[in-house]
């Protein structure tokens, strides 16, 4: 009898070890501010930048950029560096928000035409992930930056005057997930937090 017990047990030890091995947990971080936010060994920080007229990049400002005409264009360069010790897959969501001088909300659109009011080109190392995110093709190294994800904001020439002295906050959304054992392609990934807070400028 207590050999039948021992076996049992033995083989309940196993059955539980075989359950765990068939879980994985996913070191996952987000940025939305120009903080570093960590988690275990995967790290990020949103790294946006300006074009002056020289040619010098400089750090975009926090304030934003004021004085903006219809059909004029803003340096905006955005990135992402991984700041932590590992390989991370990044990926990237924006949203827009305009407000009056008064503070009221604005449309996004030209009403007419449906035309957005700010726009951007995103650039060839990025993947439109179909789910409001944009998914660097490239796993990016430990202090590496991600592949330039646009260099301008674009604002409609068909702005009318209910945008005078509006302000346009772009708001940038930054996850990172490991890359050790998570798939061969960012597209393959999982473990990515499931929220994010905003960062905009």
């Amino acid at each position: 009898m207590m050999k039948r017990k021992a076996f049992l047990l033995a083989a309940l030890a196993i059955c539980i070890a075989i359950a765990a091995s068939g879980t994985l947990a996913y070191f996952t971080v987000e940025d939305t501010a120009h903080n570093i936010i960590t988690s275990g060994g995967v790290a990020i920080k949103i790294v946006e930048k300006s074009k002056r007229e020289d040619g010098v990049l400089v750090d975009f400002p926090e304030e934003g950029i004021g004085g903006i005409m219809p059909a004029s264009s803003v340096s905006k360069i955005v990135r992402v560096q991984n700041t932590g010790a590992s390989e991370a897959w990044i990926r990237i969501r924006m949203e827009a928000e305009i407000r009056n001088a008064n503070g009221d909300p604005l449309p996004a659109k030209i009403a007419e035409e449906q035309q957005p009011v700010i726009s951007c080109i995103i650039l060839d190392g990025w993947l439109n992930g179909e789910d409001g995110y944009w998914y660097c093709r490239k796993p990016v190294a430990p202090d590496a930056l991600t592949e330039v994800l646009f260099e301008e904001i674009h604002f409609a020439p068909a702005m009318g005057n209910e945008y005078q002295n509006c302000t346009a906050n772009i708001m940038i959304f930054a996850q990172a997930v490991q890359t050790k054992n998570n798939g061969s392609s960012v597209t393959q990934a999982k473990g990515w937090p499931a929220e994010s807070s905003r960062q905009g400028g």
